[in-house]
């Protein structure tokens, strides 16, 4: 792994090397331009107004400069993140679903969307820093020699000590920066899994308690990277002090000179300005060194990800499926074990076995996602998939299928074979489980008519009612005249009759409104007293070096060289501070605002959590130093300074603060109106591709398996490159504001040197760094309030309906946020303590709309609701990467024994002795991770017990064995399903569809 401060940059990226080129030449014309402005600012403070020509000019060429500098900057950030991000996801891709699972989906999201964010630091501070530190003290310190060679020697002694500090807690801090990204990805992996589990832990009434352990993981991010921050602030703080001691010392001693009469006021003016300009670069570089650290760690990762040569799986033509012999280890035993079987087109091959016989392994392996222990599997032509839970990159069912087949015609032929026409325009997480499911089929099909020439199906009617699985069958059958099918499922055909139309369901919306936010005044206040030590420092010098030309005893300067010494000191301890209290308050509000937005996201139930509480979360606490703290500095060290020049010449002080406010208000004006909306554009488009991000990698089987991972890349990169093109019109209106500060200041500097006092000629130059903040604070100021706003929208607790034992409903009509109708109406229902009640209908007519009813995740429209304490097993099991144990302790506090007896009665007998054993739920099979969330319901404490297909992925003896099991049990039982056979043991039916089952 390249190693320094480049890193593996300019070999992944060209926009990486453009822009040290780039770079490089406008600090050679900065350099130019720093000298000229040097020599002209002494002369005419000296009284030679003939140099005012060259120094305006000096002053517009270091406003020009710095504008194309930031410029230049920023455009090669947004190429370089665009070139690695294009890179990781290619890469991840190629890889492959096992690997990008055992990887985790979060941890890459992060890793390709905030962790390449860093680089926006990385390329605008300490890229341009570095290179400076490289061309501009040379070029200044030449001319200082050529000027005056002690306070060359002197710079030439402490300059390489800057370096050196910074090198050494640059190593120092290394690991700790990988343990914080560590940390990071971590917290996103953590959060991800608990809002996998939000809503079993809402029912079991242990989802605010979780708030906790969300503010438990904020505050372990918060340590691991503050404990970064101190040593990166640290790093400053030391260089800080060096730099402004040895300019210190450098006046100090041009000032005993000039006492002497061995150099002239001009040399002397000329030394005391280009002199900081020597270690300034360098301590930029070294402040903006833990920026770079974070942007270099994530170039790390995403090179050990892109240096990777992935095996490919080879295509052969025709269209057949061979598995001869397979084994496949799994869990300490073969699953499958000894497979063999050959299908071509025409034929359809139905995989049989138990739920855990390895169905599903067999279909990973002829996808090409997993390597067979023994035997072999291969498959000869294009694939069509259907997985047992079918995951979408797209955000409508028609965008899915345009994804797949572009330019397909025939897409409404594909859906109305499956009964899903009606579902082409609908938003995918609106869609019921069974309507997710045809749409995967569909997707399959349209696959086979444009070519594919096998199709893997695994349970594609598993949330099917009997009619709609019908039409599937069908579907599938015709769709075997040119294909090879393997088919694997638990279910017989059934009836044929015409399914309902599910209602229509509008984009949700949710009022959001930002609230403010509280400024961290504490570390506002040390920023204020750090600028104004700065700025002390730079009048004291002035006014040492205009007294000493005075030729005065030595001992009446003793008084202004302590007062040298000390700001030099002070300045770097009260900055040190300031950035240590500053991120701490920041930290401290993101996790307060963490924990917040997880009770607001319990009571709403939000699909979009994991943005909210890692991407909205992260964006306020990194926004709030950035644009709430500069206008509290700038302010205060503007106000400071005029009054300072009120004292000592109220004409300046007039000109000054005219000048000072002009910038404060031009500068962020220009800037927001030069981006026309850019930042919140930016911020918006980077929670699409955050989104879109995730979305990907979590669909990876379903995207390979059509080789449409390819197409969804590509739509990836065209938003890259326009968020690339938005961040570009930040950077124009960003770099024009900075050159209006640097223009401001130099004019006042300009005017002021008129006056003939060092102090006034050099004081508005110390004032560019708090004013150039401003510009940047004012373009984030919008994407702060809208992250705000999503992390405070209203969510009003909901009054909770009445508990008894019995399900009383009484002219009910519930509906879901956005729905232009309701989806259940006037509902009568009145299910007396111990009654095992069926529920059957169509997928969309309204089943798991009454569970979220009864669960309490709806509120009825209008009607009496009278619900008993619920326990529930949902279609999705929503297990969460950590132990069996753990998984079934999400009901309650339970000892070992009750765990074993709840796995005996969902028919897990054989994972009794399993509790300590970890699990993804990508590694249990469809019908092993049903059970183990109905033993997870059957532990809570509860009057009635609400199933959504319990049975969808078991066999036939197995699903009969579990209900005998359930029957057993004394509690109310509400049990959604598909299989007429298990409706007709219930003792009561409620049919939600038209017609009725048979």
């Amino acid at each position: 792994m390249n190693r320094g401060p480049l890193g593996a940059l300019p070999q992944l990226s060209k926009n990486a090397r453009r822009a040290l080129v780039g770079v490089g030449a406008l600090a050679f014309l900065n350099a130019l331009a720093l000298v000229a402005q040097a020599v002209a600012l002494a002369g005419v403070i000296t009284g030679n107004t003939g140099l005012l020509p060259l120094l305006a000019v000096a002053v517009v060429a270091r406003a020009g400069l710095s504008w194309a500098t930031e410029s230049a900057a920023a455009r090669a950030a947004a190429g370089a993140k665009e070139e690695l991000r294009t890179q990781l996801l290619a890469k991840s891709f190629e890889r492959g679903p096992a690997w990008i699972a055992e990887r985790g989906t979060a941890e890459l999201s992060v890793l390709a969307t905030k962790g390449l964010d860093a680089l926006d630091a990385y390329f605008t501070r300490y890229l341009p820093a570095l290179v400076t530190a490289v061309v501009v003290p040379p070029l200044v310190g030449a001319w200082i020699l050529f000027t005056d060679w002690p306070s060359a020697i002197l710079i030439a002694v402490t300059v390489p000590l800057i370096p050196l500090f910074a090198a050494l807690i640059g190593w120092y801090t290394e690991k700790r920066v990988q343990k914080a990204a560590d940390v990071t990805e971590l917290l996103s992996a953590q959060l991800l899994e608990l809002l996998r589990a939000l809503p079993v832990l809402t029912v079991f009434g242990r989802a605010k308690q979780q708030a906790t352990a969300v503010r438990q993981i904020g505050e372990q991010h918060r340590k691991a990277t503050m404990g970064t921050l101190k040593i990166a602030f640290l790093s400053a703080l030391v260089l800080e002090i060096a730099a402004s001691l040895s300019v210190a010392l450098i006046a100090v001693g041009v000032g005993v000179r000039l006492v002497h009469g061995d150099m002239t006021l001009v040399t002397a003016l000329v030394v005391l300005i280009l002199a900081p300009e020597c270690y300034l670069p360098l301590r930029a570089a070294g402040a903006a060194h833990h920026a770079s650290e974070d942007g270099l760690e994530a170039v790390r990762r995403v090179a050990e990800v892109v240096d990777h040569e992935p095996g490919t799986r080879p295509s052969l033509p025709g269209g057949a499926v061979h598995v001869d012999n397979l084994r496949v280890l799994r869990r300490g035993g073969f699953a499958p074990d000894g497979l063999t079987f050959d299908v071509r087109p025409g034929e359809i091959h139905r995989l049989e076995g138990a739920s855990g016989a390895g169905k599903s392994t067999t279909f990973q392996v002829l996808l090409g996602f997993l390597e067979p222990t023994d035997g072999t599997a291969f498959v000869a032509g294009d694939i069509a998939y259907v997985p047992q839970k079918p995951a979408f990159a797209a955000a409508t069912p028609r965008a899915e299928l345009e994804l797949t087949v572009p330019g397909a015609e025939d897409i409404e032929e594909v859906a109305h074979e499956v009964a899903a026409e009606h579902l082409l325009d609908r938003r995918i997480t609106d869609l019921s489980t069974g309507e997710r499911q045809r749409v995967a089929v569909a997707r399959a099909l349209l696959r086979v008519r444009h070519g594919a020439t096998v199709l893997l199906l695994d349970e594609p009617t598993a949330h099917l009612d009997p009619v709609t699985s019908r039409k599937v069958d069908k579907a599938i059958k015709r769709a075997s005249a040119t294909a090879a099918v393997v088919l694997a499922s638990h279910r017989d055909k059934e009836s044929d009759e015409d399914e309902t139309i599910a209602k229509i369901v509008t984009d949700e919306t949710q009022q959001e409104r930002p609230k403010r936010l509280p400024i961290p005044w504490k570390g506002a206040g040390l920023g204020v007293l750090a600028t104004l030590a700065g700025i002390a420092l730079t009048a004291l010098a002035a006014h040492l070096i205009f007294r000493a030309s005075e030729q005065p005893p030595i001992l009446t300067l003793t008084v202004l060289v302590v007062g040298v010494r000390t700001f030099a000191l002070s300045k770097g301890v009260l900055r040190y501070l300031e950035r240590l209290v500053t991120h701490h308050e920041a930290f401290k509000l993101a996790t307060d605002l963490r924990a917040e937005l997880w009770l607001r996201l319990v009571r709403t139930q939000r699909r979009d959590g994991l943005q909210r509480l890692v991407e909205d979360t992260d964006t306020v606490r990194d926004l709030v130093p950035r644009v709430l703290v500069p206008p509290v500095v700038a302010i205060g060290a503007g106000v400071a300074t005029t009054i300072l020049f009120v004292f000592i010449d109220p004409v300046a002080a007039l000109t000054l603060g005219g000048l000072l406010l002009a910038a404060g208000l031009a500068a962020p004006a220009v800037a927001v109106w030069t981006e026309r909306r850019a930042s919140t554009k930016l911020a918006r488009g980077r929670r699409k591709i955050a989104r879109d991000t995730i979305n990907a990698l979590a669909a990876a089987p379903d995207l390979i398996a059509h080789d449409a991972h390819h197409r969804l890349l590509a739509q990836l990169h065209a938003e890259d490159v326009e968020l690339a093109g938005e961040t570009r019109k930040q950077a124009f209106g960003t770099g024009a504001a900075t050159a209006i500060v640097l223009l401001a200041t130099g004019v006042a500097a300009l005017v002021c040197a008129t006056t003939g006092n060092p102090v006034l000629g050099l004081v508005p130059l110390a004032l560019a760094e708090p004013l150039a903040a401003l510009p940047l604070a004012a373009q984030q100021r919008k994407a702060l309030q809208e992250a705000s706003a999503r992390l405070q929208f209203d969510a009003p607790e909901r009054p909770e309906a009445p508990r008894g034992k019995r399900v009383r409903l009484e002219n009910v009509d519930v509906r879901w946020p956005g729905a232009t109708e309701p989806t259940l109406k006037d509902l009568h229902l009145n299910i007396e303590p111990g009654t095992h009640v069926a529920i059957v209908g169509p997928s969309g007519s309204g089943k798991s709309t009454l569970f979220a009813l009864l669960l309490g995740f709806l509120p009825p429209e209008r009607g009496i609701v009278e619900l008993p304490r619920a326990t529930w097993c949902p279609q999705e099991p929503m297990l969460v990467s950590t132990t069996v144990r753990e998984n079934l302790r999400m009901s309650g506090p339970h000892d070992d024994e009750e765990l074993r007896e709840a796995l005996r009665k969902a028919c897990l007998p054989e994972w009794a002795d399993r509790l300590d054993t970890v699990i993804r739920p990508d590694q249990v099979s469809g019908g092993e991770a049903q059970r183990l969330a109905l033993a997870r319901a059957l532990l809570h404490d509860a009057d009635v017990v609400l199933l959504d297909e319990p049975t969808a992925h078991l066999d036939e003896p197995t699903a009969r064995k579990l209900l005998e099991q359930l029957r057993q049990d004394n509690r109310t039982i509400l049990h959604i399903t598909h299989r007429p056979d298990e409706a007709a043991r219930a003792d009561l039916v409620l049919d939600l569809g038209t017609p009725a089952y048979r």
